[in-house]
């Protein structure tokens, strides 16, 4: 009996010593990861865009929701857009999606990343 009741105390040490090495590992990642609103890249002194940062990137909030790629009730609406790549929440969208929002959003500057909520590794 006194074997069994060590043999489950040694178990139940293993298991939440588990528990907090994954919930420190976790913990880690997060803190490792920089949230980023805004634009950034090359050319951006130059473009006249760049006074209008926070409205820019309403509008493409704006337009994602509009074309339900998105909706509000998401919670945080994340996404980065650049001449390669457009992902919202996480998801990579389609090459035609991502073409039609570089086009209009982006256009000649091409080294530009526009992001909201963004978690950068």
């Amino acid at each position: 009996m006194k074997t069994t009741k060590t043999l489950i105390a040694a178990i139940l040490i293993l298991f939440i010593s588990a528990s907090c090495i994954a919930q420190n590992k976790k913990k880690e990642q997060v803190e490792n990861q920089l949230t980023i609103t805004g634009i950034t890249g090359q050319s951006i002194k130059e473009s006249a865009d760049v006074n209008n940062v926070e409205k820019l990137i309403e509008e493409i909030s704006n337009q994602i929701v509009k074309e339900k790629l998105a909706t509000k009730s998401t919670g945080k609406l994340s996404y980065l857009l650049n001449d390669k790549e457009f992902i919202i929440n996480g998801v990579k969208q389609e090459s035609a999606v991502q073409l039609r929002y570089k086009n209009k959003y982006i256009g000649k500057n091409t080294k530009w990343n526009i992001c909201k909520n963004y978690k950068a590794k």
